[in-house]
């Protein structure tokens, strides 16, 4: 559980956020579509669909999903290591394609892989060297501040074939800034972290906002989302269902609101029962669960007028989390509209299997 001194960093982070009036954009995307066709039964499925986004420079942007729901195809789109089926994505106001885009990119993918022969310095310096950088002096001075960065001093002369899943994960995230990217594209960064290694990882990603640099990061950590990101998306089944501010989409009231009280008659509980989801007890106290905090008033006045005590009262405010999870469970999948009936009909043993 998330400590009270980690939310409040987490809150101050989004109330200092920079509003996004005259803020340049730097990832833009517009009616984004990626259809796949399955080599076997010629069935056509909308990965992401009608994603319009637009992420802001300097910010940190949160993306959202359940496994399938169209991250890392957004991702791969982004980078232009796939073709839009529909639609148009642009970084810096360029294709991603573009050799000017890909100068100002750093790009850490879910499951990287490396050269396991090389040790990490050499590893670095291979990736400096690919991105165009060649006077020595720089590619020494990129390579320490990627290894500051991402915690890896110590590691420099050990080769890739000795690090656990968690070093490669910081491994991957030293190569994404050898460049000294303007725009930091992460996807699952966080995964094989230790809790000591994600918050390396999550202090890196806040110095990054501080120097100015965009980070779009996708993650299942949603407590890790809820303490650096300026603002989230969340994906379901390809679709863009909510983008905005985290205290935007955690709704102030929205959680329920827990009472507890002494000395409650059996005569006014009765009378509460249409406004109480729950009744407990704890110890002597009686604790009443509210629905939301609409009724709080409502409810306390009539213990007051009942000569109940009231112990406490505790708003449970909705968690970013809680939003999340209602969301993906919100509707049912979508199916592409215009391929639905695409697959062409298949006649004999197959169709008959088919229709037992």
């Amino acid at each position: 559980m998330m400590s009270n001194a980690a939310t409040l960093e987490g809150k101050a982070r989004q109330q200092t956020a920079p509003p996004q009036v005259d803020r340049r954009v730097v990832v833009e995307a517009r009616g984004l579509g990626k259809v796949f066709t399955s080599s076997f039964t010629q069935r056509k499925k909308w990965a992401v669909k009608k994603l319009s986004l637009k992420v802001y420079e300097g910010e940190v942007f949160g993306f959202l999903g359940a496994n399938g729901a169209g991250k890392t195809t957004t991702i791969k789109l982004m980078m232009g290591l796939l073709s839009a089926t529909a639609g148009t994505i642009e970084l810096f106001g360029m294709k991603p394609g573009h050799p000017a885009t890909r100068a100002r990119v750093g790009f850490l993918p879910e499951n990287p892989s490396f050269y396991d022969c090389l040790n990490l310095g050499e590893f670095l310096r291979l990736s400096a060297a690919l991105s165009g950088i060649t006077r020595k002096r720089e590619v020494e001075r990129r390579v320490a501040e990627s290894l500051f960065l991402s915690r890896l001093v110590d590691e420099e002369n050990t080769r890739l074939r000795k690090f656990s899943k968690g070093m490669l994960q910081r491994a991957g995230l030293a190569q994404a800034l050898i460049n000294d990217p303007k725009l930091l594209v992460l996807d699952e960064p966080m995964s094989g972290l230790d809790p000591v290694g994600r918050k390396e990882v999550r202090d890196a990603i806040v110095r990054l906002k501080e120097e100015g640099k965009t980070v779009f990061f996708s993650s299942h950590i949603i407590p890790d989302v809820e303490l650096v990101c300026d603002r989230v998306g969340i994906i379901k089944e390809g679709c863009l269902e909510k983008v905005g501010q985290i205290n935007e989409l955690v709704v102030e009231g929205a959680g329920s609101v827990e009472i507890a009280v002494k000395d409650l008659r059996e005569e006014a509980a009765s009378g509460l029962k249409p406004f109480v989801k729950k009744f407990g007890v704890a110890g002597e106290a009686t604790i009443l669960e509210l629905e939301d905090s609409e009724t709080t008033t409502l409810v306390l006045g009539k213990l007051a007028r009942e000569g109940a005590r009231v112990l406490s009262v505790t708003p449970h405010k909705e968690s970013l989390e809680s939003v999340f999870v209602n969301e993906v469970a919100r509707r049912p999948g979508l199916v592409a509209e215009g391929v639905k009936n695409s697959a062409p009909r298949r006649r004999g043993r197959l169709a008959v299997l088919s229709r037992r």
